[in-house]
């Protein structure tokens, strides 16, 4: 019988953990609904579609509720155009995809440049990439600071992770454009970056300092690449009709707007945020940087497996960049001066996971060059660094299950678990779905709805109140067109 080796089992069991770890997540997409803004967004669509089931007559309420957002509230346009397609202005039983597709954009968005980067680039082997990816996937997923807005929520997802995603794509676009000078990854680049000028001001400000690295990187060997300045250009114009929507100062203030002073002290907070907001993961969920010292050790064993010769130049201004570009993420928030939505946390963490992944992978590459010079000495001695990298593997796993554990409960996985073993998740699919059946009845022109419980555990939902004129019971009886919606006690 042939022997399986150890990497080759350390794949099958990331592979195995990865999956069941978003077993829970998947289990609760059939109870998931729309909530809150989703309603007010997708009131005019949600109309158009009953009144025609035209996709035409969709796109030109979105166009309205697109404009009206615009003058009176916000101007991300692309995010607003999202917001008003969430699912259940289409049927009330769509809503389920959500959590669903979410999930499939972030696996891809993180995946594809991850393997394009490590496989077609460093060369290291696929079963490497599959373990590294699998764990950086793990972390984004288990450790997001809000469930709501990273899985369960459209709104919120579609204002943060659907632009991840484009702005992943942008990047892998862009830095396949770089190699292969081909003109489809050219226009997935325009594409991307155009969208991303009027979606989540994270996500557009990561993909384009990304560019500019690629371009001082590689534009003098590859001087096409300063093609790349079309998506740049086009996704800045995008940003400039954004920040100059009427509906920014109606959100943000009077005093929202063009200053250089705020944006000299938004750097320096920015760095400094970025430094507090590690303490903070480090203080809350030491477990990731445990699993992070996990996978360093599996990187730099995956390096001994790689031919390739690359030079790994700079390490220290390498990572002082990424750096740089996650502190970036903290600017907007800043800049503004606004309530920060449960998004934006979400992001910040991506991104964090992320810089400090490409870190990671690029100062392993660094040393293993440096230490290849060496390569008689760490051959002689190869049986006593595998016993050491064994030794340290087996005090960091055993640090891990006994000192962090405690960590583990606050996961995705245990919230989902618990919310759903705990019989909370069917108590409120019951109630939803009484709650839609009068809501649904045209019949019923004053919709009162028996009292819900506001917090349900990992997934989002903003309860209507007694008081009919409250932002939220108006928003939900204009999507259900009644004429009023409150709250009434619930019979035991």
């Amino acid at each position: 019988m042939k022997k399986v080796s150890i990497e080759k089992k350390l794949t099958i069991f990331s592979l195995i953990v990865f999956v069941v770890s978003i077993v829970p997540i998947l289990y609760l997409a059939k109870y998931v609904h729309a909530t809150g803004d989703d309603f007010g967004y997708g009131a005019l669509t949600h109309a158009a579609w009953l009144e025609s089931h035209s996709l035409i007559a969709v796109l030109k309420a979105s166009c309205r509720t697109i404009y009206n957002y615009y003058v009176s509230w916000q101007g991300t346009w692309f995010s607003v155009f999202l917001f008003s397609l969430q699912p259940e202005v289409f049927s009330p039983d769509l809503y389920w995809i959500v959590p669903v597709v979410m999930l499939i954009l972030i696996i891809i968005g993180t995946s594809l440049p991850i393997y394009y980067f490590l496989v077609c680039r460093i060369g290291m082997k696929k079963y490497s990439f599959i373990v590294i990816d699998c764990t950086i996937l793990f972390l984004m997923i288990q450790f997001f600071p809000s469930t709501k807005s990273g899985i369960f929520w459209y709104n919120g997802t579609a204002h943060y992770i659907i632009p991840y995603f484009i702005a992943m794509m942008s990047i892998y676009n862009s830095i396949r454009f770089i190699d292969s000078y081909r003109k489809r990854y050219l226009l997935g680049a325009i594409v991307c970056m155009t969208l991303l000028g009027g979606a989540s001001y994270l996500a557009a400000l990561f993909a384009p300092i990304v560019l500019v690295f690629f371009l001082f990187c590689y534009g003098r060997k590859r001087p096409k690449a300063f093609w790349l300045f079309i998506p740049l250009g086009l996704e800045m114009a995008g940003l400039i009709i954004s920040f100059i929507a009427p509906g920014n100062k109606v959100r943000g203030g009077e005093d929202f707007g063009f200053s250089v002073f705020n944006i000299f002290t938004t750097v320096g907070e920015s760095f400094k945020a970025g430094i507090k907001n590690i303490q903070i993961y480090a203080e809350e969920k030491p477990a990731i940087f445990v699993i992070l010292v996990l996978l360093t050790v599996f990187i730099w064993h995956s390096y001994t497996n790689i031919e390739k010769k690359i030079d790994f130049k700079m390490p220290i201004a390498f990572c002082a960049y990424m750096f740089c570009c996650y502190s970036a993420m903290f600017a907007p928030g800043i800049y503004a001066g606004t309530e920060l939505s449960g998004g934006v946390p979400n992001t910040i963490f991506q991104i964090f996971v992320l810089t400090t992944l490409t870190e990671i992978i690029y100062i392993s590459g660094w040393l293993s060059t440096k230490i290849a010079k060496y390569d008689k000495v760490v051959k002689c001695n190869g049986n006593m660094i595998r016993l050491i990298k064994g030794c340290f593997l087996l005090v960091v796993c055993t640090f891990f299950i006994f000192l962090y554990r405690s960590t583990l409960k606050e996961t995705t996985f245990f919230k989902c678990l618990f919310y759903i073993t705990s019989g909370q998740a069917s108590d409120y699919g019951e109630q939803m779905e009484e709650r839609q059946a009068i809501l649904l009845d045209d019949t019923i022109k004053d919709a009162k709805l028996p009292a819900m419980n506001q917090d349900q555990g990992p997934l989002m939902h903003m309860e209507v109140t007694k008081d009919k004129d409250s932002w939220t019971n108006q928003v939900v009886r204009d999507f259900y067109r009644k004429n009023s919606v409150v709250e009434i006690d619930r019979v035991q």
